[in-house]
């Protein structure tokens, strides 16, 4: 008796592997492909709509106002292109020379707040490198 529930048993938790095995075997199987979404939108990035948000949102409280760190206020386009006390932080045409995307990718800025996302650095380099118009 106890055999025979055995057996059953056993056939019963095996039936997952064997259904398993046959799916993944089987060239007939449609799986459907993974692609992963792209972080911006294909053609040229708008600052308006993309790069100012980011800016507003993560840079706005130091870099905006009547006195923004360090002469930089990047709460508007004249502004950011203006750059610093120091000098230019966007060179447009040229993301791996801007000053703006080396402190972001070492995320030495924001400070006191959380990095800036993979997707949102890509939308600033993408729009630099296009030539930072203000669009």
């Amino acid at each position: 008796m106890f055999r025979g529930m055995r057996v059953e048993l056993l056939s019963v938790a095996m039936l997952p592997l064997g259904i398993g095995m046959f799916v993944q075997g089987s060239p007939n199987i449609i799986t459907p492909e993974f692609t992963m979404p792209l972080p911006i939108e294909a053609g040229p990035v708008s600052y308006s709509q993309q790069v100012s948000p980011i800016f507003q949102s993560a840079c706005g409280e130091c870099h905006g106002g009547d006195e923004p760190e360090l002469g930089l206020d990047l709460t508007s386009y004249e502004a950011a292109m203006e750059g610093s006390d120091y000098g230019s932080v966007i060179e447009a045409g040229d993301a791996d020379g801007s000053l703006l995307i080396d402190m972001i990718v070492a995320e030495e800025m924001p400070i006191d707040a959380d990095p800036l996302s993979e997707e949102e650095i890509e939308v600033i380099r993408s729009w630099i490198d296009a030539g930072a118009e203000n669009n």
